[in-house]
C-alpha cells in the first residue's frame, strides 16, 4: 500500500500508529482512512 504523508489522509495514518494517540481520536483516523480507501482504491 502507499504510504500517504500529507493531508488529512497521512494526518489520520500518523494518528492510528501513534501509540499516545487517544482512542476516539484512532476511531475517527479510522473512519477518515476508510472513507478514503473507498473512495479512491
Amino acid at each position: 500500500m502507499v504510504k500517504h504523508t500529507g493531508g488529512k489522509v497521512g494526518k489520520a495514518g500518523e494518528t492510528l500508529v501513534s501509540k499516545k494517540s487517544s482512542k476516539p481520536a484512532k476511531s475517527k483516523a479510522g473512519k477518515t482512512l476508510k472513507q478514503h480507501q473507498d473512495k479512491k482504491h
